[in-house]
């Protein structure tokens, strides 16, 4: 309720930043954006993850922290790369996205890893 407060606040910001100063608002705009977004990462997303984190806490540890985790980098690309693609910049936004996703291919390096080792002992035994 307190994150949906601050978003109007926001937005009622912006309205007024809109008519005072118009040829600041993409800038203020931006700025404000990440700002909120970091609030509701901080105070919904990351508690909400580590709410899944301890209801799946039976299943196989790596996995499941590694799928909360890809997720919700995933959402942040996606969130982040949206913003960027209305703003006019879409190959900038293809960029971002591209190198989150790097980003959890980098995560889930160890366990790909492991899956290689095993599969070549097969092979080579």
């Amino acid at each position: 309720m307190v994150v949906l407060f601050q978003i109007i606040i926001v937005y009622l910001l912006l309205l007024t930043i809109t008519f005072a100063v118009p040829k600041l608002q993409p800038l203020l705009y931006a700025s404000l954006f990440f700002f909120v977004f970091f609030i509701v990462l901080t105070t919904v997303l990351f508690p909400f993850s580590q709410t899944l984190l301890t209801l799946f806490n039976t299943l196989p540890n790596p996995f499941v922290s590694l799928l909360i985790g890809s997720a919700v980098l995933y959402v942040i690309a996606e969130i982040t790369a949206s913003h960027i693609a209305e703003a006019g910049y879409a190959s900038l936004a293809e960029i971002a996205h591209f190198s989150m996703k790097i980003a959890i291919l980098f995560l889930w390096m160890d366990e790909v890893k492991k899956v290689v080792e095993l599969l070549s002992a097969f092979i080579t035994t």
